[in-house]
Protein backbone atom coordinates (compact mmCIF):
# COMPACT_ATOMS: atom_id res chain seq x y z
CA UNK A 1 0.00 0.00 0.00
CA UNK A 2 1.72 3.34 -0.92
CA UNK A 3 0.81 6.67 0.67
CA UNK A 4 -1.85 7.89 -1.09
CA UNK A 5 -3.75 4.79 -0.81
CA UNK A 6 -3.18 4.39 3.21
CA UNK A 7 -4.81 8.54 3.56
CA UNK A 8 -7.43 7.26 1.47
CA UNK A 9 -8.12 4.49 3.53
CA UNK A 10 -7.63 6.58 6.88
CA UNK A 11 -10.10 9.02 5.37
CA UNK A 12 -12.51 6.16 4.72
CA UNK A 13 -12.59 4.72 8.45
CA UNK A 14 -12.58 8.08 9.77
CA UNK A 15 -15.69 9.27 8.08
CA UNK A 16 -17.10 5.31 8.43
CA UNK A 17 -20.21 6.39 10.99
CA UNK A 18 -19.57 4.16 14.43
CA UNK A 19 -22.12 2.71 16.59
CA UNK A 20 -23.20 4.70 19.64
CA UNK A 21 -24.81 3.76 22.53
CA UNK A 22 -28.66 3.78 22.87
CA UNK A 23 -29.20 7.39 24.53
CA UNK A 24 -30.62 7.14 28.58
CA UNK A 25 -30.47 3.59 28.44
CA UNK A 26 -28.12 1.61 30.53
CA UNK A 27 -27.45 -2.09 32.09
CA UNK A 28 -27.70 -3.07 35.31
CA UNK A 29 -26.68 -6.23 37.53
CA UNK A 30 -27.10 -7.64 41.09
CA UNK A 31 -25.89 -10.83 42.52
CA UNK A 32 -27.93 -12.20 45.48
CA UNK A 33 -26.20 -15.08 47.47
CA UNK A 34 -28.08 -16.39 50.41
CA UNK A 35 -25.44 -18.52 51.15
CA UNK A 36 -21.50 -18.41 50.54
CA UNK A 37 -21.63 -22.79 50.90
CA UNK A 38 -20.55 -24.75 48.38
CA UNK A 39 -23.39 -26.15 46.03
CA UNK A 40 -25.48 -23.30 47.19
CA UNK A 41 -27.07 -21.70 44.02
CA UNK A 42 -27.23 -17.87 43.97
CA UNK A 43 -28.94 -15.57 41.44
CA UNK A 44 -28.07 -12.72 38.65
CA UNK A 45 -30.85 -10.35 37.65
CA UNK A 46 -30.31 -7.80 34.74
CA UNK A 47 -31.84 -4.88 34.63
CA UNK A 48 -32.09 -2.49 32.10
CA UNK A 49 -32.62 1.55 32.79
CA UNK A 50 -34.10 4.23 30.72
CA UNK A 51 -33.28 7.48 32.00
CA UNK A 52 -35.04 9.44 28.96
CA UNK A 53 -38.66 9.73 29.02
CA UNK A 54 -39.42 7.93 26.03
CA UNK A 55 -39.66 4.27 24.95
CA UNK A 56 -35.89 3.64 23.59
CA UNK A 57 -35.55 0.37 21.01
CA UNK A 58 -32.81 -1.82 21.28
CA UNK A 59 -32.17 -4.20 18.26
CA UNK A 60 -30.21 -7.56 19.09
CA UNK A 61 -28.42 -10.03 16.33
CA UNK A 62 -29.80 -13.28 17.90
CA UNK A 63 -32.46 -13.82 20.39
CA UNK A 64 -30.34 -13.70 22.87
CA UNK A 65 -30.05 -10.42 24.84
CA UNK A 66 -27.34 -11.42 26.78
CA UNK A 67 -24.14 -14.12 28.09
CA UNK A 68 -23.44 -15.16 31.66
CA UNK A 69 -20.32 -16.49 32.39
CA UNK A 70 -18.90 -17.55 36.07
CA UNK A 71 -15.26 -17.05 35.42
CA UNK A 72 -12.21 -18.18 37.91
CA UNK A 73 -9.07 -16.39 37.38
CA UNK A 74 -8.79 -16.82 32.93
CA UNK A 75 -11.04 -19.60 32.65
CA UNK A 76 -14.47 -19.72 32.20
CA UNK A 77 -16.51 -22.38 34.50
CA UNK A 78 -20.14 -21.76 33.84
CA UNK A 79 -21.84 -19.72 31.01
CA UNK A 80 -24.92 -19.77 29.88
CA UNK A 81 -23.58 -19.87 26.02
CA UNK A 82 -23.44 -23.45 26.22
CA UNK A 83 -27.65 -24.01 27.53
CA UNK A 84 -28.14 -23.41 24.11
CA UNK A 85 -27.48 -22.13 20.71
CA UNK A 86 -28.85 -19.12 19.85
CA UNK A 87 -31.46 -18.50 17.26
CA UNK A 88 -29.81 -16.27 14.42
CA UNK A 89 -33.69 -14.38 14.38
CA UNK A 90 -32.70 -10.55 14.92
CA UNK A 91 -34.97 -9.57 17.73
CA UNK A 92 -36.14 -5.62 19.19
CA UNK A 93 -36.78 -4.64 22.89
CA UNK A 94 -38.31 -1.92 23.56
CA UNK A 95 -37.18 -0.06 26.76
CA UNK A 96 -40.08 1.97 28.61
CA UNK A 97 -38.86 4.82 30.44
CA UNK A 98 -37.74 3.81 34.26
CA UNK A 99 -36.24 0.69 35.07
CA UNK A 100 -37.45 -2.86 33.23
CA UNK A 101 -36.40 -6.01 34.89
CA UNK A 102 -34.52 -8.31 31.87
CA UNK A 103 -34.27 -11.65 33.32
CA UNK A 104 -32.80 -13.70 36.71
CA UNK A 105 -30.89 -16.67 36.14
CA UNK A 106 -30.74 -19.21 38.89
CA UNK A 107 -26.94 -20.75 38.93
CA UNK A 108 -26.61 -23.93 41.04
CA UNK A 109 -23.17 -23.75 42.08
CA UNK A 110 -22.08 -26.32 39.54
CA UNK A 111 -19.68 -26.27 36.54
CA UNK A 112 -20.02 -26.82 33.02
CA UNK A 113 -18.99 -30.13 33.46
CA UNK A 114 -21.03 -30.59 36.82
CA UNK A 115 -18.48 -30.68 39.56
CA UNK A 116 -18.67 -28.24 42.27
CA UNK A 117 -16.83 -25.37 42.76
CA UNK A 118 -13.45 -24.63 44.73
CA UNK A 119 -13.47 -22.65 47.49
CA UNK A 120 -12.58 -19.05 46.30
CA UNK A 121 -13.74 -15.71 44.85
CA UNK A 122 -15.45 -16.18 41.13
CA UNK A 123 -16.43 -13.00 38.57
CA UNK A 124 -19.46 -13.12 37.30
CA UNK A 125 -19.55 -11.26 33.95
CA UNK A 126 -22.66 -10.58 32.21
CA UNK A 127 -22.35 -8.59 28.35
CA UNK A 128 -25.31 -7.30 27.12
CA UNK A 129 -25.47 -8.70 23.00
CA UNK A 130 -27.15 -5.51 21.89
CA UNK A 131 -25.95 -4.49 18.42
CA UNK A 132 -25.08 -1.16 20.27
CA UNK A 133 -25.78 -2.35 23.58
CA UNK A 134 -22.50 -3.80 24.38
CA UNK A 135 -21.96 -3.66 27.89
CA UNK A 136 -19.72 -5.91 29.83
CA UNK A 137 -20.43 -5.48 33.64
CA UNK A 138 -19.07 -7.87 36.70
CA UNK A 139 -19.30 -8.41 40.30
CA UNK A 140 -17.56 -11.28 42.42
CA UNK A 141 -19.15 -14.25 44.57
CA UNK A 142 -17.09 -16.17 47.43
CA UNK A 143 -17.53 -20.00 48.24
CA UNK A 144 -15.97 -20.64 51.82
CA UNK A 145 -14.28 -24.24 52.57
CA UNK A 146 -16.84 -26.68 53.25
CA UNK A 147 -17.67 -27.61 56.98
CA UNK A 148 -15.33 -30.89 58.50
CA UNK A 149 -17.54 -33.44 59.32
CA UNK A 150 -16.84 -33.46 62.52
CA UNK A 151 -17.83 -29.98 63.14
CA UNK A 152 -20.97 -30.56 61.02
CA UNK A 153 -21.59 -33.76 63.47
CA UNK A 154 -22.20 -31.22 66.42
CA UNK A 155 -24.44 -28.63 64.48
CA UNK A 156 -28.42 -28.35 65.04
CA UNK A 157 -30.41 -31.00 63.47
CA UNK A 158 -32.16 -29.95 60.56
CA UNK A 159 -29.80 -26.84 59.58
CA UNK A 160 -28.58 -27.04 55.70
CA UNK A 161 -24.57 -27.30 55.67
CA UNK A 162 -22.02 -28.13 53.22
CA UNK A 163 -19.56 -31.26 53.90
CA UNK A 164 -16.88 -32.65 51.45
CA UNK A 165 -15.20 -36.15 51.66
CA UNK A 166 -14.49 -39.64 50.02
CA UNK A 167 -17.84 -41.93 49.92
CA UNK A 168 -17.77 -45.25 50.93
CA UNK A 169 -19.87 -48.28 51.18
CA UNK A 170 -19.97 -50.07 55.11
CA UNK A 171 -21.76 -53.03 55.44
CA UNK A 172 -24.48 -51.88 53.00
CA UNK A 173 -24.38 -48.37 54.51
CA UNK A 174 -23.50 -45.14 52.54
CA UNK A 175 -20.67 -42.94 54.41
CA UNK A 176 -18.73 -39.73 54.01
CA UNK A 177 -14.93 -39.39 55.40
CA UNK A 178 -12.65 -36.55 55.44
CA UNK A 179 -9.63 -36.12 57.45
CA UNK A 180 -11.75 -34.92 60.50
CA UNK A 181 -14.25 -37.75 60.67
CA UNK A 182 -16.64 -39.92 59.42
CA UNK A 183 -20.81 -39.32 59.00
CA UNK A 184 -23.76 -42.03 57.62
CA UNK A 185 -25.53 -40.32 54.48
CA UNK A 186 -29.03 -41.11 53.96
CA UNK A 187 -28.25 -42.73 50.38
CA UNK A 188 -25.69 -43.32 47.95
CA UNK A 189 -24.03 -40.54 46.14
CA UNK A 190 -24.77 -42.18 42.90
CA UNK A 191 -24.01 -45.93 41.28
CA UNK A 192 -19.97 -45.93 41.70
CA UNK A 193 -18.64 -42.43 43.26
CA UNK A 194 -14.60 -42.38 43.67
CA UNK A 195 -13.20 -39.69 44.90
CA UNK A 196 -13.97 -36.48 46.78
CA UNK A 197 -17.98 -35.17 46.53
CA UNK A 198 -19.33 -32.34 47.99
CA UNK A 199 -22.83 -32.96 49.79
CA UNK A 200 -24.98 -30.14 51.23
CA UNK A 201 -27.96 -31.31 53.48
CA UNK A 202 -28.56 -31.47 56.60
CA UNK A 203 -28.00 -33.38 59.55
CA UNK A 204 -31.01 -35.74 60.61
CA UNK A 205 -31.95 -38.05 63.85
CA UNK A 206 -32.00 -41.74 62.85
CA UNK A 207 -32.77 -43.53 65.64
CA UNK A 208 -30.34 -42.85 68.67
CA UNK A 209 -28.08 -42.20 66.08
CA UNK A 210 -27.52 -39.50 63.25
CA UNK A 211 -27.38 -39.23 59.52
CA UNK A 212 -26.49 -36.49 56.84
CA UNK A 213 -29.53 -36.40 54.92
CA UNK A 214 -28.33 -35.82 51.47
CA UNK A 215 -29.50 -32.87 49.59
CA UNK A 216 -27.99 -31.92 46.52
CA UNK A 217 -23.88 -33.86 45.48
CA UNK A 218 -21.42 -33.07 43.22
CA UNK A 219 -18.09 -34.63 42.62
CA UNK A 220 -15.47 -31.74 43.77
CA UNK A 221 -13.70 -29.08 41.91
CA UNK A 222 -10.61 -31.47 41.83
CA UNK A 223 -12.38 -34.78 41.15
CA UNK A 224 -11.00 -35.89 38.03
CA UNK A 225 -12.08 -39.43 36.73
CA UNK A 226 -9.70 -41.96 36.77
CA UNK A 227 -8.44 -43.14 32.72
CA UNK A 228 -10.14 -46.76 32.09
CA UNK A 229 -7.41 -49.16 31.31
CA UNK A 230 -7.47 -50.16 27.79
Amino acid sequence: MNRTEFVAALAAATAAPRARPPAGVTAEIAVEQDSNELLAPFKVSISLRNASTHIVPLDFPTTDLYRIDVRHDDDTLWSTATLHKPILIARRFDVPPGLTRLASQLIDGTTDDKHAYAPGRYTVRVAMLGSRLDTTLERTVDFAMPMPIVRALKTTTGKVITICGVPFIESGIAKLKDDSGVVRLSRALGSHPSGKYVVRGYLDALGDDRQFAVGRFAPAFDNVPEAKPT
